[in-house]
């Protein structure tokens, strides 16, 4: 047996023209969807990724209105720009790329508490993160919906399954468990979270029905590591050296070539999850349109 792929680019491309749709509709009612994104420096990946947002808010409809910040930009300047943000009714979502500069580590937390939650559609607010765990409604960080999206959509029901999450972390694991637990139709998955270190992780990752790793270690889940039939989500990272042509390539935290022919879906890297996660964004960004016009 050989796993289904999960292909992230095909299904982010669905979801987008549905975007496309929700969007005229607003527009249709006055309702113009505004995302802003607040950039600090001119870090390439960063700047990259922003422009990749711009571009994904053009492409269904969205104002987007991102402001770049000089390097040396300090603490006030940031803070300024999210509460004049915050203030601008044609502004729906905001965000703040991550990292900031060095000197600005250390002020992430207090710039990401002073987006609005009705704003914050990364999802970090303290205020998301608890309404999320209380079922209630709250902006969940793109990847952690992404990956129920994929789920959703492969007609996978999650009820009483187990989900082993390798991951602990504030934008994947514990947003995904948060959604997953709770008790609703699409839910009610029986899930445990476990850190990388942890020892004998395969006694916990064999028992998944659902396996989901974010660790960025290439080949951290091998195939004795899951169950047959298993569900694989792979959000990882790395690059690595091609042994044949001596090229540099991103792969995944999986196993890629063993783990598929045991597992029953598998999402590839690149092109699993990764195309999902600007997609999502806009999602939110559409969904708080519509909460503050009083539409959803």
């Amino acid at each position: 047996m050989t796993a289904t792929l999960l292909d992230g680019k095909k299904l982010s491309a669905e979801i987008r023209e549905e975007l496309k749709a929700a969007v005229q509709k607003l527009k249709e009612r006055g309702v113009v969807p505004g995302l802003a994104g607040i950039l600090v420096g001119e870090d390439p990946g960063s700047a990259t990724y922003i422009g990749l947002k711009g571009k994904a808010c053009e492409e269904i409809g969205i104002k987007e209105m991102m402001c770049r910040l000089p390097e040396n930009a300090s603490e006030k300047d940031v803070i300024d720009t999210v509460k004049r943000l915050n203030e601008d009714s044609q502004v729906h979502g905001i965000f703040i790329q991550l990292p900031m500069p060095k000197h600005l580590a250390a002020s992430e937390a207090k710039a990401l508490a002073a987006v609005l939650p009705g704003k914050d559609v990364d999802g970090f607010h303290a205020m998301n993160v608890g309404r999320a765990w209380l079922g209630q409604t709250a902006f969940i960080p793109a990847v952690a919906l992404a990956i129920q999206e994929m789920l959703l959509r492969s007609k996978y029901d999650l009820q009483y399954q187990n989900v082993v999450i390798v991951n602990v972390d504030n934008m994947v694991g514990k947003p995904l468990a948060s959604i997953l637990v709770q008790n609703i139709e699409q839910a009610r998955a029986n899930v445990t979270l476990c850190y990388p270190q942890t020892p004998n992780l395969s006694e916990y990752t064999r028992h998944a029905d659902v396996l989901v790793v974010s660790v960025n270690q290439p080949k951290f889940i091998t195939a004795d590591m899951v169950k047959d039939s298993a569900i694989v989500i792979d959000f990882g990272g790395n690059w690595v050296e091609d042994p044949i042509t001596k090229k540099r390539k991103t792969v995944g935290d999986v196993d890629f070539e063993a783990v598929k022919e045991k597992a029953s879906l598998i999402t590839p890297v690149p092109g699993g999850v990764g195309p999902m996660l600007i997609t999502m964004l806009l999602f939110n960004t559409i969904k708080s349109a519509k909460l503050a016009a009083g539409f959803e």
